[in-house]
């Protein structure tokens, strides 16, 4: 039903009615304006985030950087710069440690064979039976004597043709012609404890013997006294009977026994010797050293008071 409008309705009351309608249009211009802060804050938020994070993250490989070991350029080491460094004054134990076995390295080098082998106390041997004195002169008291291949505790002290040695508790003198820094060979043993050959001897063959048995008969002869040689024996078992066996009898003399003995020894190859027997014991070239031999009933079958030598039939 049509109602008229009210003339008489105020102002207020004109709002309150049309309010309602208004509202289902758009927004109002200030409303507006506070939904575009509110993005603008929001954004600004998340670009404020990303800079945390990314500023956390700059931080991070910054710490990692500073943590790892940075390389060194190589250089040459510059010897002037060191020495400016080092001060001379200073000590250097390495490099004085290193001088002086440098020095002492340079200091062996140099030093002679004498001086390097005749250290105090060092032990030497007689190349000769040797004189032991009292002082370095030739009409000196003689202490004592050392034989062929002795030892002697020597010293680097010298004076002339003598040196100075340790001797009994004391000091003496040898001749320095007569030590060795090594010791004598067994060879060397016999023909230094063999005399000189001074004695003359037949030319020709005596006993029977062969060319090759008149070379040892002729060698120990001049050397030795032997007062009985035996030789060829026509009804022996052994070479005498062919002029090829010695028997140097030295009885009871057992000291040169062994020196006629071992001077054979020594010359085996020179002498060809094929065998030797002496006091129940008999040697060989091809088994160079004394063996025992069975009991044959007497002093002379065991050749106790003999040296039995034979030689090859060259």
């Amino acid at each position: 039903m049509y109602q008229p409008r009210r003339a008489g309705r105020s102002a207020a009351e004109r709002v309150r009615v049309e309010a309602p309608q208004r509202a289902a249009g758009p927004a109002p211009r200030r409303a507006a304006r506070r939904w575009y802060a509110t993005a603008a804050d929001r954004v600004g938020a998340i670009f404020v985030g990303l800079a945390v994070v990314g500023t956390a993250g700059a931080l991070t490989l910054a710490g990692t950087a500073a943590a790892a070991p940075i390389a060194l350029p190589v250089t040459t080491p510059d010897s002037l710069a060191r020495e400016a460094g080092v001060s001379r004054d200073a000590a250097r134990s390495q490099i004085a440690a290193e001088d002086a076995l440098a020095g002492e390295a340079a200091s062996l080098a140099t030093r002679s064979d004498d001086a390097a082998t005749l250290e105090p106390t060092r032990t030497m041997y007689a190349k000769k039976a040797v004189a032991v004195v009292a002082a370095p002169e030739a009409d000196a008291k003689k202490l004592g004597s050392v034989k062929l291949a002795g030892k002697l505790t020597v010293t680097p002290q010298t004076d002339g043709e003598y040196r100075l040695v340790q001797y009994r508790g004391g000091e003496a003198w040898v001749l320095k012609a007569s030590l060795s820094n090594s010791k004598p060979s067994a060879e060397q043993v016999a023909d230094g404890s063999a005399p000189a050959a001074t004695r003359s001897v037949p030319s020709g063959s005596v006993l029977g013997l062969k060319p090759v048995a008149m070379v040892v008969y002729r060698a120990v002869m001049a050397r030795w006294d032997v007062k009985n040689v035996g030789g060829y024996r026509a009804h022996s078992l052994s070479v005498h009977q062919f002029g090829r066996a010695i028997d140097f009898m030295t009885y009871s003399n057992v000291s040169q026994g062994n020196a006629i003995a071992a001077f054979l020894i020594a010359h085996a190859k020179e002498f060809h010797v094929d065998h030797i027997i002496y006091r129940q014991r008999i040697w060989t070239p091809y088994h160079p050293s004394w063996r025992h031999m069975a009991d044959r009933g007497s002093a002379t079958a065991n050749h106790m008071d003999h040296v039995h030598v034979a030689v090859d039939n060259v």
